[in-house]
This record gives structure tokens, sequence and C-alpha cells, in this order.
């Protein structure tokens, strides 16, 4: 018995022998990572190079206090794990990627490619996949690089302005690299990422799309077409809109929206794509200062439906001309029509000849605190 034992603990202690130490690093020596910037380089010599910029952040007692630095690193290499690996020379705490939150990908890359990017951060397993994707324009690196004035934790105003934790900006839609990366290869829906851009000296500005095939950037939105497409792709959009009725102008708030459409048959080799766009509004502000009376709500609803059923229809022809899909019309027809792969070379026939129908129904509620 006693023999039994003893060689049971001995085949623990060789067992234990074998096991590696402990890879735990202290909070104190780690710097953590909280934006992820990819360009590719100016330099006609670099330019098959990426160019990654991390801003990282070193943990603090108090997280309010103003006085927080981030530190930016810049690394040339010929693929992204390999600029991090040589990153790590240049710091002497261990790069941690648990909180990182924001990819920015650089307006050259986003029209070349941006396949590898998005493969390394999917499969990466301490890069979370709800991380924030934004174009960065003029390039990643100098969004990246940009601490707003009301930014009091590193990265911060670039997270709330991707999520709408903060502001909720109608020119703001909110992408996922979990997301980013299903749009990417799934069939019937194209890519879509808000586009950062910085302004001097010391703003973010985020009131535009970039619209993607399934590789690269093949177009920008207006504002005031992002704008018409969140208020497709979202539910009470919360914004405002100005239209002119009997040569006076306008502005009324959105209380409440609704979307919706569907794919009427095609007749004579030609589909339609029919939407019903509704909701209500309160006169927000009138120019000329003119009584707010029942009839005048009317002319306003009027107007206002006009200006929407003109837009919107501009804006999915717009898509069409770009030989893209960002709302997912293609994936609504297959899950439609079951033939197998029969249904995706119909549509992608379909979709060139693909006619559009808006009918819009905005109703003016209330005239403001005064008539």
């Amino acid at each position: 018995m006693k023999r039994s034992l003893w060689a049971k603990l001995c085949v623990i202690g060789l067992l234990v022998s074998l096991l590696s130490g402990c890879q735990f690093k202290d909070i104190d020596k780690r710097s953590f990572v909280l934006a992820i910037g990819v360009d590719r380089p100016e330099d006609p010599e670099t330019k098959h190079l990426y160019e990654v910029t991390l801003k990282t952040a070193l943990p603090e007692g108090d997280p309010t206090a103003r006085t927080q630095e981030s530190i930016m690193i810049t690394q040339l290499a010929p693929s992204i794990p390999e600029a991090v690996r040589l990153m790590k020379s240049k710091i002497d705490k261990e790069l941690d990627f648990s909180h990182c939150k924001v990819v920015v990908y650089g307006q050259a890359l986003a029209k070349e490619n941006i396949a590898a990017v998005l493969d390394w951060t999917t499969r990466r397993r301490d890069l979370q996949l709800i991380m924030y994707c934004a174009v960065g324009v003029p390039n990643a690196k100098e969004v990246i690089q940009m601490q707003p004035k009301t930014e009091r934790v590193p990265g911060n105003a670039l997270i709330l302005s991707l999520s709408k934790d903060g502001s909720e900006s109608p020119f703001v839609h909110t992408v996922y690299s979990f997301d980013l990366a299903r749009k990417m290869t799934e069939r019937g829906i194209d890519p879509i990422m808000p586009v950062v851009h910085t302004q001097d000296p010391d703003m973010l500005v985020v009131n535009k799309l970039a619209v993607f095939n399934k590789s690269k950037m093949v177009g920008t939105l207006t504002p005031d077409e992002t704008r018409l497409f969140n208020l497709l792709a979202t539910k009470n959009l919360i914004t405002s809109f100005r239209v002119t009725a009997e040569g006076n102008a306008y502005d009324y708030y959105l209380e409440s929206s609704k979307s919706e459409y569907k794919i009427n048959p095609a007749k004579a080799g030609k589909a339609t794509v029919s939407y019903k766009v509704s909701g209500s509004g309160t006169i927000e502000m009138n120019d000329e200062g003119i009584p707010v009376t029942g009839p005048v709500l009317r002319e306003v609803s009027r107007a206002a439906n006009e200006q929407w059923e003109k837009d919107i229809k501009a804006l999915c022809q717009k898509f069409q001309g770009l030989g893209v899909d960002p709302l997912g019309w293609g994936l609504r027809y297959f899950s439609r029509n079951w033939n197998n792969e029969q249904e995706v070379q119909q549509w992608k026939e379909l979709y060139p000849e693909l006619e559009f129908q808006v009918k819009a129904d905005v109703k003016m509620k209330y005239t403001g605190l005064i008539r």
C-alpha cells in the first residue's frame, strides 16, 4: 500500500516538474492597445508594406484624470503580425490587445483590399470581434493620433463616436468586426463602414459612409445620403430634415420612422423593389415665422413625402450603379427563391435592371410650442 502511494507521488512530482511557469504579467507591466490603424505607405518604395499604428495607454489610478496620455507606436512590415512583433522591441511593456475597441483602415488600403487585415483581426484570439471598424481619411495614422480636448481616456473619442454611446448622430452607422467579416463573405449583402476624417486642430468628424464590394471600397455616401441610409436601415431614427413648402423653408424633427420593402417578381425581365417609408415629425424651425396651421402642416407633410421619395430612389440607384448591395436586397431574394445555386445567377442578371419604387408617408403631428 505504501509502495503504491509513493509511486503515485513520484508520478505527480514528475508531471508537476514538466509544467511551465505562470505566464501572467502584472498590470503595471502591460501596455493596453486601445486602437489599431493600418495604412499603405505613400512612398512608392514601401507601398507593398503595411504601416501599422497602435494607440496604447498605461494604466493609472484615476480613470477621470485628464493627464492620461497615449503612446503611439508605428511600424512598417510585410505583414501585420510581423509589425506587431517588431513593435515589441520598441516598448518595455507587454502589448495587451484585450481592451482594443477600434480598428481603422486607411483610405488607400480600403480602396485596394481589406481582406488581409480583416483576416488577421478575425483570427487573433485576443482581439474582440465587437471592435468598431472605420475608414480613416486622409489615413488611419492621423485619425488614430488625433486626441480631441474632450477626450479624457485615450482612444475614447473614437469609441464614443463610432458606438453612439456618446453623441447619437444620424450620420453614424455602427459596424462591428464580426459583422464586417460576415458581410465580406455573405452572398446578397455587401459591407459598409463609417468614414472618420480629421479636422484641424483636434477634431474627428464622422458623417459619411464608405460602401464596399467583397474586397475594397468602391464609393462614399454624402452626409445626406448617409442619413437616408440610416433611415432605411434603422427603426425610429433620431434626426431632423429640412424641406421647402410653398417657397418657405421648414426644419422638422423626426419623432418616429419605419422602413419596409418587398421584392416583386420579375416582369418582362425586370424585378421591382418597393419601399414603404413612414414617419411622424414636429416642426422644429420656421425660417419666415409664418403661423403654422393645419393646412400648413399638411403642405409640409406633402413636400416631405416628395423629397423622401425622390432622394431615397436616387440613393438606391446609386447603389445599383456602383454594383453593391449594402441593404441586403439580394439576401431577401435568396430567402424567398430556393433554387440552390440558380437564384444567385438569377439575382446577378436581375440586379442591373432592378427598378425602384418608393412610397413615403411622413406626417407633421405637432407645431412645436408656438404656432
